[in-house]
């Protein structure tokens, strides 16, 4: 088999989990440079997968993400202007952005305070569509 043959191969047919596929979504994500940390959390809250550092709960992020896009979507559907494609929470240490995926996900990511928003979004927004062929959905 040759190196062009080897890439083309899906993580399914090299025998990936789904929740190893989803990680290496969020190991690519951090190519973007800048990414403190990034996770995946189901809508309900519950983590999927996550690649957090040091001292931060991870569940606990998972949860409160969740929360923040249903609040934003009540909001939205009240104000009849569609729906929620991402969070933009810009904050004097980064920013956390949060981007729904698909009905079953969101994408959450933290960035350093020097990190191109636009970059991280266009980054995201590749990943959001990773995300959903892992997902099937």
């Amino acid at each position: 088999m040759q190196l062009n043959e080897v890439l083309m191969v899906s993580p399914k047919e090299r025998g990936m989990t789904i929740s190893e596929e989803l990680g290496k979504v969020l190991k690519d994500i951090e190519l973007i440079g800048g990414i403190q940390a990034s996770a995946i959390v189901s809508k309900d809250g519950l983590m999927m997968v996550s690649d957090c550092a040091g001292n931060v709960d991870a569940n606990l992020i998972g949860a409160m993400v969740a929360m923040l896009i249903r609040s934003a979507s009540h909001v939205v559907e009240e104000l009849k202007k569609g729906s929620v494609e991402y969070l933009l929470l810009n904050t004097e240490l980064g920013d956390i952005l949060m981007m729904n995926v698909c009905s079953s996900a969101i994408l959450c990511v933290i960035t350093d305070e020097y990190e191109n928003v636009g970059l991280t979004i266009v980054g995201m927004k590749k990943a959001s569509e990773k995300i959903k062929n892992i997902l099937g959905e």
